[in-house]
């Protein structure tokens, strides 16, 4: 669920608060959590301050932090808050399901469901809300969710390759997914490593089979367009060595509209995505030795800082930079083989694309719909993650112009207009690729 975020600020003439400010007004966040380490926090007015380091906790996934500071402002500053009261709730509530504080969650939202109802507010404003407390309540019925079964400890799980569905579509850029071995409820299971997907997935067939319970709660997920899935909980989930309890898994039987995509979409192994990752804190993507690792302690640190963030819709957010030294952010997707350029850099870079691309057309199946886009191949383009840099032959520029309409197309999962999607395709140029989810960020370890 997006939040609707801050209205404008005002702020005191001050340079420190005036560079907050419009960092946070603006949605930069990877800068506001540098601007809050590298400025004293006694030349900042105290209530921005808070404002400031409630969001970048939230953001880089400090829910404990978040729900302190967040109780604070909640407490002793409503008045400072104004219009903003709202949207620190909805973080206050986000951040507590994401500690593990399920019915302290579901009574917040329903407490700002009660208030917009008494208000006159419509059902497009109050529905969300709604869809969050019964999984909420559900969760907490459930509760502890993914509780850790195994000892803490360094963990190697071997890495198995899954191309059947590219194989089925005749692709031969040699797409694939990357898989780890395991077990759904004692029942064998290869499992898709999906970064990209902010729940675990399973079809109906698969939930059927091994054994899953349904819950009370459903949410729309999205993808090209938007499809109804419906929560269940898995008693054990085992992945190598490593096993939790209660594993919560979307049941989607994924629907493009299209029948051969919806064909080729059975074949899809069970996902695994950021709700077991975030329990294994830390994950090293080993290609050389084609093995996941999961170690007992922090691999190393990175001097920059974070450059890995936790959006409002549960997707992770890489800040990389092109061979200019130019930003650029990307909506990180280890279910998508290639790295691709979005409409948004497009339209920023359009004479460079058109001058030196190739037309082509791109085409891309998910949840709720097939996009085919006009599109165009640059060479040769270079991307930094962490400390290693890729150069990729080509990368594929969306202008989001339907290919055969001429009208402007948008995935819904894409709502916040990163510059593009990171997929395998480029950490696959690395020896390996370290995730951190306790200090947010990715690095890459060349060959």
């Amino acid at each position: 669920m997006m939040l609707c975020m801050f209205t404008t600020l005002t702020v005191q003439a001050q340079s420190a608060d005036e560079r907050i400010g419009i960092l946070m007004n603006e949605s930069r966040w990877f800068e506001l959590e540098r601007e809050l380490k590298n400025t004293p926090a006694d030349s900042v007015n105290p209530f921005l301050h808070k404002m400031a380091a409630a969001i970048t906790h939230h953001y880089f996934n400090r829910p404990d932090s978040a729900c302190i500071v967040l109780g604070d402002l909640l407490n002793n500053h409503q008045k400072e808050l104004g219009d903003n009261t709202f949207s620190m709730a909805m973080l206050m509530g986000m951040n507590l399901a994401r500690t593990g504080r399920y019915t302290e969650a579901a009574d917040l939202i329903q407490n700002l469901y009660d208030q917009l109802k008494t208000q006159g507010a419509d059902s497009t404003q109050t529905d969300g809300l709604l869809i969050l407390v019964r999984q909420y309540r559900a969760f907490a019925d459930n509760a502890p969710v993914c509780r850790p079964l195994h000892p803490a400890g360094t963990y190697r799980i071997p890495m198995r390759t899954h191309n059947a569905m590219h194989e089925a579509r005749n692709m031969t850029d040699n797409g694939h997914f990357i898989t780890m071995d395991g077990h759904i409820n004692g029942s064998e299971s290869s499992l898709v490593f999906d970064t990209g997907a902010g729940v675990n997935i399973i079809s109906s067939n698969q939930a059927r089979d091994y054994g899953l319970r349904l819950l009370d709660a459903v949410t729309p997920m999205s993808g090209i367009g938007t499809q109804q899935g419906r929560y269940a909980m898995a008693d054990t989930l085992r992945i190598g060595d490593m096993a939790w309890a209660n594993v919560p898994f979307l049941i989607v039987d994924i629907q493009t509209g299209n029948q051969e995509a919806d064909s080729i979409g059975t074949l899809l192994p069970p996902v695994i995505g950021l709700p077991v990752m975030l329990c294994m804190e830390k994950v090293l993507l080993d290609f050389e030795h084609r093995q996941f690792v999961i170690p007992a302690g922090a691999p190393h640190s990175m001097p920059g800082g974070s450059n890995l963030l936790r959006t409002d819709n549960e997707g992770l957010r890489i800040e990389s930079a092109d061979e200019n030294g130019q930003p650029v952010y990307f909506h990180f997707d280890t279910d998508g083989y290639d790295t691709t350029l979005s409409p948004c850099w497009y339209n920023r870079h359009k004479d460079e694309v058109q001058a030196a691309g190739t037309a082509d057309s791109l085409s891309v199946a998910g949840v709720g719909g097939v996009n085919i886009t006009r599109s165009y191949r640059l060479p040769h383009k270079q991307f930094r993650i962490g400390n290693g840099t890729a150069v990729l032959d080509s990368v594929m520029v969306d202008t989001g112009i339907d290919l055969h309409t001429g009208d402007l197309k948008k995935a819904h999962y894409l709502t916040d207009e990163p510059d593009g999607t990171l997929g395998l395709s480029t950490l696959e140029h690395f020896r390996s690729v370290i995730l951190d989810f306790k200090e947010m960020y990715i690095d890459a370890i060349p060959y």
